[in-house]
C-alpha cells in the first residue's frame, strides 16, 4: 500500500466551527467558508493555548466562554488542576443552571482523555497545563507527549494517547491555559506553542484604569489570521469579564459576512462617536466623584488601540 497520494485526489473541505457566544472573540479565531454561509468561531477538532501571566484573566475568560457555550446548548468539560472543585464552582456561580458544564480535578493526560471519552464534550478547558502530571519539567519531549501522545518504538503502536488524538476521535476542541514564567516564556518554551494549532496571548492592557486585558494572536494560527488588528480587549467586573472592544467592525471580511457595509471612513466615525460618548459620560461622573488621575489621557490611549465600548456606567 502506497504511503503518498496526489494532491488532485484530495477533496478540500472547510473546517467546522463553534461560536464562543462572543462575536468579538469569534473574530480572533477566524472563519470557514461553506457553500451557503461563512461561519466564525473555534475550529472543531483542534487545540488552542491561551498564555498569560498569573492574574491576567485567563481563567475568568475561560469560565465566561464555557458558560456561553453551555447556554447555547453545547457540552463543556473543564479540568481545574490548581484549585478545589468547590472553589471553582463558586467562581462559576449559579451552578444549578449548568447541567452540561462538567468539571474534574484530574491532572494526568491519560485520566483526562478517559473522561473526555466518557463525557464527549464539544470544548475542553485544561486550567492549567502547567500542573498536568506529564508536563512536569516542560521539556519538549513532555510537550510532544501532551499533544501527540507517546508511541511504542518497538511495536510501533500508540501506547499513550495525546490531546491531538482525543480531538480527532471525539470531535472536541481543547483549550490549554498556560501561565507565563517571569521571563515571559511559557512552560515548555517554544515547543508547546508550536505543537498546538492556535496560540493566543493574554496580557494586561497598558495604562488601563479599568483593569482590562488584551487577547491577541501569538506565534501561530493555522485556522485564522494574524496581524496587529486581530485582537480584542476584555474588562474585569466584580464576578466576571465582559468584552470591551469592537475590532470586528473595522474588518472588511467580518462586515461582508455579516451583511454590514464596510467603509473605513464611516467605521472611523462610529468609533469616534463611541469614544466621545464614553468620555462625556466619564467626565460627567468625575464632577460627582474624586478624580482618578489623568483619566482623559487614559481614555484617549485606550481609544487609539480600539477600546471603544467605553460606556462608563457599565463598569
Amino acid at each position: 500500500m502506497k504511503d503518498y497520494v496526489s494532491l488532485s485526489e484530495i477533496q478540500a473541505k472547510p473546517i467546522k466551527r463553534i461560536s464562543t457566544g462572543e462575536e468579538e472573540f469569534d473574530f480572533i479565531y477566524g472563519y470557514s467558508r461553506f457553500p451557503t454561509k461563512t461561519v466564525w468561531g473555534i475550529p472543531v477538532g483542534k487545540i488552542s493555548i491561551w498564555a498569560g501571566a498569573s492574574g491576567t484573566g485567563k481563567s475568568r475568560l475561560a469560565i465566561q466562554i464555557a458558560k456561553n457555550l453551555v447556554e447555547s446548548g453545547l457540552k463543556v468539560l473543564y479540568f481545574q488542576t490548581e484549585s478545589d472543585l468547590e472553589d471553582f464552582a463558586g467562581w462559576v456561580g449559579g451552578t444549578e443552571n449548568y447541567d452540561n458544564f462538567f468539571c474534574s480535578g484530574e491532572s494526568s493526560v491519560s485520566d483526562m482523555i478517559r473522561i473526555i471519552e466518557n463525557v464527549r464534550p464539544h470544548v475542553v478547558f485544561v486550567d492549567s497545563v502547567n500542573e498536568v502530571d506529564e508536563f512536569i519539567t516542560g521539556h519538549k519531549s513532555e510537550a510532544r507527549r501532551l499533544i501527540n501522545g507517546e508511541n511504542d518504538k518497538i511495536n510501533g503502536e500508540n501506547d499513550k494517547m495525546g490531546f491531538r488524538q482525543a480531538c480527532n476521535n471525539y470531535g472536541c476542541h481543547v483549550v490549554l491555559l498556560g501561565q507565563l514564567n517571569q521571563d515571559g516564556t511559557i512552560k515548555g518554551g517554544t515547543s508547546l506553542p508550536h505543537l498546538v494549532d492556535i496560540a493566543l496571548n493574554i496580557e494586561k492592557y497598558p495604562n488601563s484604569f479599568r483593569n482590562c486585558f488584551k487577547v491577541s494572536v501569538g506565534i501561530k494560527h493555522r485556522y485564522g489570521r494574524q496581524g496587529k488588528d486581530i485582537f480584542n480587549v476584555w474588562m474585569h467586573r466584580e464576578n466576571d469579564v465582559m468584552i470591551g472592544s469592537i475590532q470586528r467592525l473595522k474588518d472588511k471580511i467580518w462586515c461582508e459576512t455579516h451583511g454590514r457595509v464596510y467603509e473605513e471612513e464611516e467605521s472611523g466615525n462610529e468609533l469616534m462617536s463611541a469614544y466621545k460618548a464614553g468620555l462625556a459620560a466619564h467626565e460627567a461622573d468625575k464632577k460627582k466623584k474624586e478624580p482618578r488621575g489623568d483619566d482623559r489621557g487614559v481614555a484617549e490611549r485606550i481609544f487609539d488601540d480600539g477600546l471603544v465600548k467605553f460606556i462608563y456606567d457599565m463598569f
